[in-house]
């Protein structure tokens, strides 16, 4: 098959009617199954002439049969008013007849002009189409070849992911592309699927937040109808350690997600919800902090207390701490590249906030250097800001996405906004950038990396006594009510744009 680079520049040259270029037939038959060009023999394009040559002369027809069908009405109208006027009654018998069957005999024609019409509609429709395939075409050695509006679209999609796929065989490209199409209409299916079973249930849960939660579950567990009530039950069993709603659906999401019963993590939260109470965590903040610890389970069973006391001396925000502690890293290394990307963000105008801390953790824990990222970032945050008052984290999040480069990037988003929209009816655009954020995250590296890469690949196991490393990060579900929401957080009580949330897995589309 030819490769990305010799499809777009046949592709673009079709759109510009000038084709110099020449694919092979099977290269070009296939384009033509995909829908992305159409061709056409010489015969078939006289055919198409001489066809839309009769465009005028239907459309005048149409429009004859139109005024004849309104002067029908009209007259209709008159015999439905004389055959139901008091009048009419005191007639004779054979003239109420005739007046009768005169009405009937107009209501045919009426029906007969109303089928008529709908057929040459329907012809003249077609002849439309014709002439739009004929201007589209252009010579093409023996035949004509014109480009669709599938194939005018990937211009556009296969421009933006040239830098990584331009001398990839097309085919391959395709079949990827297909591939991310289909996880991230599965996510928004299913996570329609999980909010219509749970809503009832959790009628405390902010809408935009069910929703949230229910994309996240759907990356853990497919099946709604076994994973809703798993979540249920996790969320009841978290719901009297904290009186924040938030930090409930974060728990219950943390909980849902590890593999171990739920028997068994309980005694294990709570105590440590009580450890990091006594770290000066505020109640409404602590379950959050504690299930975050306690997805981050060290090898040996213990859990990152210490060091969740050291970045809490670091930055003011429990979330972020709470992420940093359980990286298995040199926390030296970690609190630098946290430092240096925090002030990047100083450097770029912002003020101290949460969002700033949360975004700076959240690249601290990718495998994102510090270096390089500005650019990228600065691109997701500007084609953010249209629909967030808050970008930053959400832009955080996006540019993690190593694979992906930033124009790219949003396209995808853009096709994530457009499947979820389809389907949480009702929500702002704000809320569906979001829940795109949502399913974007945690991306598969083998549907987006190396072509021919089917297989994750494998995470050799932690050694014992050594801090775990999850290949899932956690990421606040950003949820934005207009232009500020506010949940809690040891900078000024609240942060704008988001919610607290668990988050994507870069080995695996979870979470």
């Amino acid at each position: 098959m030819a490769s990305c680079n010799d499809v777009l520049g046949f592709l673009n040259q079709a759109a510009s009617k000038s084709v110099t270029a020449t694919l092979s037939d099977a290269d070009a038959q296939l384009l033509t199954q995909l829908g992305l060009i159409q061709l056409v023999t010489a015969d078939q394009y006289r055919q198409l002439q001489a066809e839309v040559q009769e465009l005028g002369a239907k459309q005048a027809a149409i429009s004859a049969e139109t005024a004849q069908r309104m002067r029908l009405a009209q007259t209709l109208q008159v015999d439905h008013q004389r055959t139901h006027s008091i009048l009419f009654h005191f007639q004779a018998k054979d003239k109420q007849s005739a007046e009768t069957d005169q009405e009937g005999r107009d209501q045919q024609s009426l029906q007969a002009i109303d089928q008529d019409m709908t057929q040459r509609i329907r012809e003249f429709n077609d002849l439309v189409g014709k002439r739009s395939l004929l201007d589209t075409l252009s010579p093409y050695g023996e035949r004509f070849v014109g480009l669709t509006g599938l194939g005018v679209l990937q211009i556009r999609n296969i421009g933006l992911s040239l830098y990584r796929v331009g001398n990839a065989d097309f085919q391959a490209y395709w079949n990827q592309a297909q591939r991310i199409t289909q996880e991230l209409t599965n996510l928004a299916m299913e996570g329609a699927a999980y909010f219509a079973q749970l809503q009832p249930g959790l009628t405390e849960a902010d809408r935009s937040y069910l929703w949230a939660i229910s994309i996240g579950l759907s990356k853990v567990e497919p099946n709604p109808a076994v994973g809703a009530q798993r979540f249920r039950h996790a969320y009841g069993a978290v719901y009297s350690l904290s009186p924040n709603t938030e930090d409930r659906l974060m728990a219950g999401e943390i909980l849902f997600s590890l593999p171990r019963p739920l028997a068994e993590e309980l005694p294990a939260l709570s105590e440590l919800v009580r450890g990091v109470r006594k770290q000066k965590v505020p109640a409404e903040s602590a379950l959050g902090v504690a299930s975050i610890l306690d997805f981050g389970r060290r090898a040996d069973g213990t859990f990152a207390t210490a060091n969740l006391a050291q970045f809490l001396t670091e930055t003011r925000s429990y979330d972020s701490a709470a992420m940093l502690a359980i990286m298995n890293q040199p926390m030296d290394e970690l609190t630098q590249k946290f430092q240096r990307l925090r002030l990047m963000f100083r450097m770029w105008g912002y003020e101290t906030s949460e969002d700033v801390e949360l975004a700076s953790a959240y690249l601290t824990v990718s495998e994102l250097p510090a270096d390089g990222i500005s650019t990228k970032l600065a691109i997701i945050a500007r084609g953010l800001r249209t629909y967030l008052a808050y970008p930053l984290v959400a832009a955080a999040i996006l540019a993690s996405v190593s694979t992906f480069e930033a124009n790219e990037t949003l396209n995808l988003l853009e096709q994530a906004y457009n499947l979820v929209g389809q389907r949480a009816m009702g929500m702002s655009q704000a809320e569906l950038i979001t829940l795109a954020v949502r399913m974007i995250h945690g991306i598969r590296n083998e549907l987006v990396g190396t072509l021919d890469t089917t297989a994750p690949r494998p995470v050799a196991p932690p050694a014992p006594g050594v801090l775990y490393a999850p290949r899932v990060f956690f990421l606040p579900i950003i949820v934005a009510h207009g232009a500020y929401f506010s949940t809690f957080s040891g900078i000024s009580g609240a942060h704008p744009g988001h919610v607290h949330g668990f988050g994507g897995g870069v080995g695996g589309f979870a979470g």
